[in-house]
């Protein structure tokens, strides 16, 4: 009893510990979108600003305004994700509902367990399904970052200074 106490206050700790991580540089303010960490998590950030990150996809289509193939691929991204976490979330419920109500047969009775099972296979469905949109969700989102950094304006080339050698005389 005392071990599982103590690896789970070891496990807790070491949890709240990686969730305190964070990165302390902030990108050069630019139009562009970049990834950073801040408080732990990725978020997106564009002219200095804060955009959500790529977890669902919050704030990106804010991020890409004025990029229509980019807003389109952000909400794309941004629906996959908010689907695929209620997919999972209604079949957990559904799953878990499925094994509370599950009768077993001690005595020798008959028990109709349709009902628990229905559940239990409708949630392993669910999960299955919110699962997969989950898993889709990832390349829309930073499909969305990618055209719009590329459809910004090209930078103005980098003046070279002229070469400095030793004079020639003819």
């Amino acid at each position: 009893m005392k071990r599982g106490v103590a690896l789970l206050v070891t496990g807790l700790t070491l949890l709240s510990t990686l969730q305190g991580c964070s990165s302390s540089y902030q990108p050069v303010r630019s139009p562009r979108i970049v990834t950073v960490i801040e408080g732990g998590t990725p978020v997106f950030v564009k002219d200095g600003t804060s955009y959500g990150g790529p977890l669902f996809g919050s704030g990106l289509v804010d991020a890409v305004r004025g990029n229509p193939r980019a807003e389109d691929e952000a909400r794309v991204g941004r629906n996959l994700a908010i689907g695929g976490f209620v997919f999972d979330m209604v079949g957990l419920g559904a799953e878990i509902a499925g094994l509370a109500t599950v009768r077993p047969d001690t005595q020798g009775n008959s028990h109709n367990n349709d009902v628990p099972v229905g559940l239990l296979i409708g949630g392993l469905v669910s999960v299955t399904v919110g699962t997969v949109l989950l898993l889709a969700a990832p390349p829309h989102i930073y499909d969305a970052v990618n055209i719009y950094n590329d459809g910004l304006a090209a930078p103005a080339p980098a003046l070279t200074p002229p070469a400095v050698g030793p004079r020639q005389y003819p």
